[in-house]
């Protein structure tokens, strides 16, 4: 028969030993009970954890963990290792500094706190995000060092980071089918390959999706900048993609950019789909800069009769709309030429009709990573 060790005390408690080894019992651990273990709890047997199990050592869970409402903390400024048997944390928080190698998969069911030290992966293993659980801190002193694995759609933080470096992403508006979508880094970016405009990649690193889980059908991103001089100015920055390491990156655009090229971010412009994502440089041809005449009188006189944007020839991969005072859309067109795709005051959404005269706002979305160009038209017949 299995015997039963039971530490259940109301109110808050803080037991101390050296070392545990739990050939065969059930060990539970109440609610407001902190067991602190200065060296390393083995675990053969099961433990129930409602409390905080604080070890100083290895963790190593050969059988059966319940782990309740319960945190376990990893709490020595040196390695630590941790095999957990492939099973869940309700809460797991690194603290102490150091690393903490992970040997097995890890499930976290409720929150991951990263406050002092790296948690590394050993071979294959890798930390997975249940839907609806979190990650808390992330900084140059904590990360994890290896795969980490998001459930669900929606934003995502992964603070990430490869020899010595924190280089955390965020997927913004995950979208797809129950997708459990990870991150992990690849250094150096061993693929310099650029298509369309796009100059030039950082050979730092990249960042390689993995679809662990369901469907993946896009999502913001967010990239941190650490030292990537082959950037003359943060402005130059884009996200951009690439289907393998052996296809030409392309640009996302930058939406947002914040810092500069030693620590700074940037923000896609449009949604990723591809699985291999890094930095990449673009910038602007002197002359090739598309001016917009926003008068429109679309009466045959040969005059004004189309909404005409100059060089937008430039960029085949244009997309240009036109919104009311009102925000609704009321023509979209791609691949934008002046000749014969253009706006002549006539709808292409919803009711095809000949729009009133008045002020209605345009959107030219130039498709090559820079930013949107806007503002408004004025319609007069």
């Amino acid at each position: 028969m299995k015997k039963l060790l039971l530490i259940f005390i109301i109110g808050s408690y803080f037991a101390q030993a050296q070392s545990l080894y739990n050939k065969n019992y059930t060990l539970s651990i109440g609610a407001n009970t902190t067991l602190f273990v200065a060296d390393s709890i083995i675990n053969n047997g099961t433990i129930i954890n409602n409390g905080d199990i604080q070890v100083g050592g290895i963790w190593q869970n050969n059988a059966t963990y319940e782990p309740g409402t319960g945190q376990l903390t990893l709490t020595s400024n040196q390695t630590q290792t941790i095999n957990h048997n492939d099973q869940s944390f309700t809460r797991l928080t690194i603290s102490g500094g150091g690393k903490k190698i992970f040997g097995a998969d890890i499930t976290i069911e409720d929150e991951l706190v990263l406050n002092d030290g790296i948690l590394s992966s050993s071979g294959t293993s890798k930390i997975i995000i249940e839907e609806g659980a979190a990650i808390s801190g992330g900084s140059e002193t904590s990360f994890i060092e290896g795969p980490l694995y998001h459930t669900g759609t929606g934003d995502k933080y992964y603070p990430v980071g490869a020899d010595n470096v924190y280089l955390p992403v965020e997927l913004l508006d995950i979208k797809g089918t129950n997708p459990t979508i990870g991150v992990l880094i690849n250094m150096p970016n061993t693929n310099l390959k650029t298509a369309g405009d796009l100059e030039a990649v950082t050979d730092r690193q990249n960042w390689q999706l993995d679809v662990l889980n369901g469907m993946f059908a896009g999502a913001g991103v967010v990239l941190p900048l650490q030292d990537e001089l082959f950037l003359d100015n943060i402005t130059e920055a884009v996200v951009v993609q690439a289907s393998s390491q052996n296809e030409g990156y392309y640009s996302l655009g930058g939406m947002e950019r914040t810092g500069d090229v030693l620590a700074g971010s940037v923000t896609s412009e449009t949604d990723a789909t591809e699985l291999f994502l890094t930095i990449g440089k673009f910038t602007t041809e002197p002359g090739s800069e598309i001016n917009v005449y926003n008068a429109l009188s679309p009466n045959g006189d040969g005059i004004n009769d189309f909404f005409k944007i100059e060089n937008i020839e430039l960029y085949p991969n244009n997309v240009v709309l036109i919104y009311t005072r009102w925000g609704d859309k009321v023509f979209e067109q791609a691949g934008y030429d002046n000749v014969e795709n253009t706006f002549t005051g006539k709808s292409n959404v919803g009711k095809i009709r000949q729009l009133l005269e008045g002020t209605y706002y345009y959107v030219v979305e130039k498709g090559e990573g820079s930013k949107n160009e806007n503002g408004f038209i004025v319609i007069r017949y």
